[in-house]
């Protein structure tokens, strides 16, 4: 006896998948990189299998973890890469240091993560995938603001993420995270 045929995907059952994999994003779950791959996947998908694999190892609700809110370098460098937790409010501080957090394998605790990011005489990189809304407002006297930001892409509700920034003479540096593999 032969196969059936693959069932095709509509749309709505995209949307579901894109809801799916975003809601295991902020969960935790997923990370930044993982949910940037999935999406294209789910968007890519023509049948309810290739939609079923992109989600099948996710839970239908996800718990949510206490995490340490402060990131900071004084005079001093920070580096953040690989799977870690970022909180749903946190703070990046730099005296004349440099800090690098990239934001691809992080895992958001919320649909929304705001930054409060005080700069002075430092260098503050962020990496952020492909999927992921970026929001900056604030500044500082003779700060520098380098935005490169990657395409959003058509996820509706995405991670969102807002950066506040202050301080004098600080370069914020926002580029896209390399893609895995």
């Amino acid at each position: 006896m032969e196969n059936p045929p693959a069932v095709r995907a509509g749309d709505a059952d995209r949307a579901r998948a894109l809801v799916l994999l975003r809601d295991a994003t902020v969960s935790g779950h997923l990370t930044l990189d993982e949910f940037s791959e999935r999406i294209e996947r789910a968007e890519l998908a023509r049948t309810h299998a290739e939609l079923e694999a992109v989600t099948a190892d996710l839970p239908a609700r996800a718990g949510e973890a206490a995490l340490p809110a402060r990131h900071s370098a004084i005079f001093s460098r920070l580096q953040r890469s690989g799977r870690w937790q970022l909180a749903p409010e946190s703070k990046v501080l730099s005296v004349g240091g440099t800090i690098e957090l990239d934001l691809g394998r992080a895992t958001l605790q919320a649909r929304e993560t705001t930054l409060h990011v005080r700069n002075y005489f430092g260098t503050i990189t962020l990496l952020v995938p492909r999927g992921v809304v970026v929001d900056v407002d604030g500044g500082g006297m003779f700060g520098t603001r380098d935005i490169d930001l990657p395409d959003g892409g058509p996820v509706e509700d995405a991670p969102r993420l807002h950066i506040h920034t202050s301080g004098p003479f600080g370069t914020l540096r926002i580029r896209p995270s390399p893609r895995p593999g």
